[in-house]
């Protein structure tokens, strides 16, 4: 029993990094990645579509929640950051929880694509705008 679970779990490595692998290829084609971890102030415009293929297959999900707002990790949904903010976080992050995304493994590009694709989900509802919230609330 041990022995076929681990066979599943190294499986399901296997093909997340020959996913990882993929999309950082094609993006490498796009645009050559830089050296080091230096700021990007002038990050291109992303393409939501890629960001979406690179947010699965860069694990993203795991930690954020397949609509940003779920999860151990920060809430994507409501971050203020700006496109360049955001790829100054992928290279530098403030928590050890957070991989670090140096050119090397994600480029701008890619990283822009990441961002755009962040920015279409969803926020959230107030709770004063949910009725049966409301509604609860007022009962008591």
């Amino acid at each position: 029993m041990k022995r076929g679970l681990h066979r599943r779990v190294m499986f399901g490595f296997v093909v997340g990094a020959v996913a990882v692998f993929a999309v950082s290829a094609s993006y490498a084609q796009v645009q050559p990645s830089q050296a080091g971890t230096a700021p990007a102030p002038n990050v291109p415009a992303g393409d939501a579509t890629r960001g979406s293929a690179l947010y699965l297959a860069t694990g993203c999900w795991q930690c954020h929640g397949f609509a940003g707002a779920t999860g151990s990790g920060a809430p994507l949904v409501i971050s203020g950051l700006s496109a360049s903010g955001f790829v100054n976080y992928l290279r530098n992050p403030r928590t050890r929880a957070m991989p670090l995304y140096s050119t090397k493994v994600m480029s701008d590009a890619a990283a822009a694509d990441l961002y755009a694709y962040i920015k279409t989900f969803k926020r959230p509802s107030d709770a004063k705008d949910i009725p049966l919230l409301q509604q609860i609330i007022n009962e008591k």
